[in-house]
């Protein structure tokens, strides 16, 4: 019997050395000049469906990315939001949900806007600080779009068709016009 306890002895010591390493994460921080405005200031607006979508009504969708390969993919992301009601803080996990996610080397959130149907901004919310868990190595990453709230504005995503507006309608013209000269043409054979 001691036989076999010193086996299982030897056998669990060496286990020991050939355990898999945990899986660390780094903390990285957001980009300061990223921070201290609102998605409506941010230089960079476009909305993308992948990206969370809008434009809303009355939600603002802000959009963030890795800057390297080397950081690997987000794991979590805690943003801190100043408002006029005071600091909202919000977090992006893996589980993803209706507002927020994390796809990869991107993540998106969707706060409210605060502002009314004039346009006015009631309770806009700021973007003050961001930190995120990562699978690789540590340094920044960047807040690389938003879709403010608005009626205005345009989305500016890639075409899932290939097509611009434009070219849709130009070409409904054309089928229009060419249907049209079609019709003409049969009613006079026929009558």
């Amino acid at each position: 019997m001691s036989r076999f306890g010193g086996a299982a002895a030897v056998a669990a010591i060496m286990s020991l050395g050939f355990t898999a390493p945990a899986s660390a994460a780094a903390t990285v921080t957001i980009d300061p000049a990223d921070t201290g405005g609102t998605a409506a200031a941010f230089a960079t607006q476009m909305c993308d469906a992948a990206l969370g979508g809008g434009p809303f009504a009355g939600d603002d969708v802000w959009a963030f990315a890795l800057r390297t390969p080397t950081q690997g993919t987000f794991a979590s992301l805690t943003l801190t939001f100043a408002t006029e009601g005071g600091p909202v803080m919000e977090t992006i996990t893996t589980s993803a949900a209706a507002d927020r996610a994390i796809v990869g080397d991107t993540a998106w959130i969707r706060t409210p806007a605060g502002a009314t149907a004039t346009g006015e901004l009631v309770n806009p919310f700021n973007l003050t600080d961001a930190t995120a868990q990562v699978t690789g190595t540590d340094g920044e990453f960047d807040l690389v779009q938003t879709c403010p709230a608005s009626g205005n504005l345009a989305l500016t995503g890639p075409s899932r068709s290939g097509l611009t507006a434009d070219a849709v309608a130009t070409l409904g013209g054309v089928l229009l016009l060419s249907g049209l000269a079609l019709l003409i043409a049969l009613r006079r054979r026929l009558g």
